[in-house]
Parts: structure tokens; C-alpha cells; sequence
């Protein structure tokens, strides 16, 4: 009786396993996979600014004005993501060790939270002066733009075209 239990079990086992990797197959085979998600999943960086322009009728002093936009932005991201990148690892280090000091821990991660409120506040700086460049309907329609998450587990689109 144990022997014949242990022999369900198995198969139920491998029953299971085989359905599950045959769904997994299934899924890779038929439904489109779009790396990031998203409005512009799949799109390469450069091709989804080029969309939102066009989507948006850009002029060429608003284009320009986007351009900087999206530039001076995908800078910043840069440089506080590799801020951050050290200073994560830093303490990273810190908590390894066999007494961390948690003044510098503190020190470190209130670093880490300036630099991401400093760049919050350049990023929002710098999205209303493009803003100020585009006319009522563009800014309403660049907002729905952004805001629209219809894939919820996709990156934002401002995240998109900073990438």
C-alpha cells in the first residue's frame, strides 16, 4: 500500500511538472513577449521618442525643447543611478561586516534618498519647461500620454524614453 502511494505521488509529480513546463512552452510560443511593457514594448529607445514626437505634432522649437528634455533627463539618471550604484554598495559592505556601524548606514541610505529627491526635483524642473512649450492639447494629451498604464506591469512611458 506505501509502495503504490509513494508511486501516485511520483506521478502525480511528474504530471504536474509536465503540465506546468507545457503551459510555460505554450506561453512562449503564443502570447508576444514585449521586454519592458509598456505603450512602446519592444520599441527601441530611440524609435519611441520619435513616436511620442509624432504623436504629439512637435514643432520644430517643441522638438528641440523635447530633445533637450529627454537628453539632459537620461543624463541625470545616468549620474544619480551611478551616485546611488556606489553608495548602495558601500553599504552594502557595511552591513556584512560582523559590527556595521549604523551612523554610516544612516548616513549612507539619507545620501542615497537626497540624490533621488535631488533628481525627482531637476526631473519635474525640466518636464514643466518642456511642458511650458507645448500647447493646452499637447500637454493634456503628453500627460495621458504618461499616465496611461494599461500594461500595469510595464515601466511607466516617461521611464521608457529615458531608457
Amino acid at each position: 500500500m506505501r509502495r503504490r502511494l509513494i508511486w501516485a505521488a511520483l506521478a502525480l509529480s511528474l504530471a504536474l511538472n509536465v503540465f506546468f513546463i507545457g503551459g510555460a512552452v505554450w506561453i512562449r510560443m503564443h502570447v508576444p513577449h514585449h521586454p519592458g511593457g509598456g505603450p512602446f514594448a519592444g520599441v527601441p529607445p530611440r524609435e519611441r521618442v520619435e513616436a511620442v514626437a509624432r504623436d504629439l505634432s512637435l514643432d520644430a522649437a517643441q522638438r528641440s525643447a523635447f530633445d533637450r528634455f529627454i537628453r539632459e533627463t537620461r543624463q541625470e539618471t545616468k549620474q544619480v543611478r551611478e551616485a546611488n550604484q556606489k553608495l548602495g554598495d558601500a553599504a552594502w559592505e557595511e552591513m556584512a561586516k560582523q559590527q556595521p556601524d549604523d551612523d554610516l548606514l544612516h548616513r549612507l541610505f539619507d545620501e542615497i534618498s537626497a540624490n533621488r529627491r535631488e533628481y525627482q526635483t531637476g526631473m519635474t524642473r525640466s518636464l514643466q519647461d518642456f511642458l511650458g512649450k507645448l500647447s493646452p492639447e499637447q500637454r493634456r494629451h503628453f500627460v495621458e500620454l504618461v499616465r496611461d498604464r494599461q500594461d500595469h506591469h510595464g515601466p511607466p512611458l516617461l521611464r521608457q524614453l529615458l531608457q
